[in-house]
């Protein structure tokens, strides 16, 4: 199983908690990955919500989480739509690999220093 998981306790700034729109930044970069998903026709990729990720030191954290290939935890992003279609073309990339490694090279700029941690698949 492939999915995205957005912690929805996390701030939309430095500054607020919540947006304009009184959502946080977590909820509104899920959002947008929704809605990314929904345009391309995407079912491939599950979109769950958590409360709080416990990396808050970086707001707007993802897991991208895969039972076959590595996990990794990402951070920092500012939770606006072209994050959300970076976050998707990296997963895009880590689902055509075989272990979940994507080559630095490949990786899209809006991915750069953003990560935080791997994680190995389980095994059974």
């Amino acid at each position: 199983m492939r999915r995205i998981v957005f912690c929805i306790t996390c701030r939309h700034s430095v500054d607020d908690r919540e947006g304009p729109d009184g959502l946080t930044g977590g909820e509104t970069l899920a959002r947008h990955m929704e809605a990314l998903l929904a345009e391309r026709r995407r079912r491939d990729i599950v979109v769950d919500r958590q409360a709080c990720l416990w990396s808050c030191l970086r707001h707007c954290n993802v897991f991208l989480q895969d039972s076959d290939r590595y996990s990794y935890l990402a951070g920092g992003f500012a939770p606006a739509r072209e994050n959300a279609e970076a976050i998707l073309a990296w997963f895009d990339l880590h689902g055509a690999s075989e272990s979940g490694e994507v080559p630095f090279k490949a990786w899209p700029q809006a991915m750069r220093g953003h990560f935080i941690a791997r994680f190995p698949p389980v095994k059974s």
